[in-house]
């Protein structure tokens, strides 16, 4: 994986895992790769506390404290042992990371009153390693803020476990394996984009019992649910259209940790694609639902797993591939990934799932909220959820300043019987009117 370091005995260097590769490439001022978790407290954020659990909590992730460099043949990460920026959160979420300034950690922590952001680039992690992450610093945070002693995530106290800087990928990668279908091209949303800076944020706040029992009472589960609530609401604004691809396809996002064991904190999730054909007629919600748990228990066994990540690993494995230099192959990355990459899905919904602390500290903590990277101007607006205690909490991310689909969204579950607030700050720009 890299070469170790005589008197250090840690990594120096290390290659970008399969997922990590593409995005040097598509990767700029406005498709930053880049995501945030973030955490609300019930009071201001004390700053020396989160100061001394910045540089403690770093300590135990020298697999973040990397820089990204290019080499002849493809990008690499280089560690340099710094301690992530703590900064002041001002101005558009997830803007990108600088290239040109040496030394640049790919992950940062955000203060504004009271709340604590982690934004990371893609390259180093995925949401399953940001988690691991923020709650290794809430332990340290509350530690040092509050003098609590029992701390409220213990399934993170011993820090990363062995096996977390591995590339899994390359492990469950086999050889001859055949690709999966070439698929036509989705539909995309038909509005217009925002002026710079495009990315705004809406966050819909809704308890989050009631949104898991009416998911139980539909038999299905939250991702589901949410996933077929979006399908079907592009649905509707595909029919008021009435032209463009038949194709609607939303990209679902799952954790592969599990299903493993694994312990890496590198990428290691794929993503489901359910879809529905309008040339077959109206899709009821209760139709659009059941193609999206068939899909999703479809593209979650382990056949069909292997089968994606061997199509992806296989790519940079080419010989051909290989042995182009990387002024050449960004450039060809590049067109490929705009021209192939967007053009299978519609929108994206990624569920980080629960989050559950214990102890004294869980009173201290109102809700998490997740904002996926800003979307490709194809796609124009994702979503994602997190849940913590009674609340969970459901942020869109969009560059289009037009509402429909929020609205949309909203509509549906409030007449599920879903009370939903709306959450807005402005500034990240957030406030609509819906």
């Amino acid at each position: 994986m890299g070469i170790r370091g005589e008197k250090s005995g840690r990594e120096e260097w290390m290659k970008l895992d399969n997922a990590a590769k593409i995005y040097p490439a598509i990767t700029g001022s406005e498709l930053t790769g880049v995501f945030r978790i973030s955490v609300h407290l019930t009071a201001p954020v004390v700053l020396p506390a989160l100061m001394k659990a910045s540089e403690e909590t770093s300590k135990l992730f020298p697999l973040f404290s990397v820089e990204l460099c290019k080499g002849f043949f493809w990008y690499f990460l280089e560690y340099n042992g710094k301690t992530p920026r703590v900064l002041a959160d001002k101005g558009t979420r997830c803007q990108p990371f600088p290239r040109t300034m040496n030394g640049e950690l790919l992950y940062r922590i955000l203060v504004h009153s009271n709340t604590i952001s982690v934004e990371f680039f893609h390259i180093i992690t995925d949401g399953g390693g940001g988690i691991f992450f923020l709650k290794t610093l809430l332990n340290n945070y509350f530690r040092h803020a509050a003098g609590i002693t029992e701390i409220p995530f213990p399934e993170v106290k011993e820090g990363p476990g062995p096996g977390s800087s591995e590339d899994l990928f390359s492990r469950h990668y086999g050889k001859g394996m055949p690709s999966p279908a070439v698929l036509p091209r989705a539909w995309h949303l038909p509005y217009r984009l925002r002026e710079i800076p495009r990315f705004r944020v809406t966050e819909f706040e809704v308890p989050a019992e009631r949104l898991a029992a009416i998911s139980r009472e539909a038999g299905s589960t939250v991702t589901e649910y949410l996933a077929a609530t979006m399908m079907f609401v592009l649905q509707e604004i595909r029919t008021a259209e009435g032209k463009g691809s038949p194709h609607i396809r939303v990209q679902v996002p799952f954790d592969l940790r599990r299903r493993y064991e694994a312990n890496t904190l590198r990428n290691f999730s794929l993503f489901a694609m359910p879809a529905i054909d309008v040339r077959m007629g109206h899709y009821t919600f209760e139709e659009v639902l059941r193609e999206v748990k068939m899909t999703i228990q479809m593209m979650t066994d382990e056949k069909r797993i292997r089968q994606v990540i061997s199509r992806n690993v296989s790519k940079e494995k080419n010989p051909l591939i290989r042995i182009i230099p990387l002024f050449i192959k960004s450039p060809v990355l590049r067109i490929a990934y705009n021209r192939f990459g967007p053009s299978q899905f519609t929108s994206i919904i990624t569920n980080m799932g629960r989050v559950t602390p214990t102890g004294p500290a869980a009173a201290l903590m109102q809700a998490m909220s997740v904002t996926p990277p800003p979307p490709h101007r194809d796609i124009k607006i994702t979503a994602g959820l997190i849940t913590l205690g009674i609340n969970s909490i459901i942020t869109f991310g969009s560059l289009t300043g037009n509402t429909g689909l929020e609205k949309g969204f909203v509509k549906h579950l409030t007449a599920a019987g879903l009370p939903v607030k709306i959450r807005t700050n402005e500034q990240y720009h957030s406030h609509v009117n819906l």
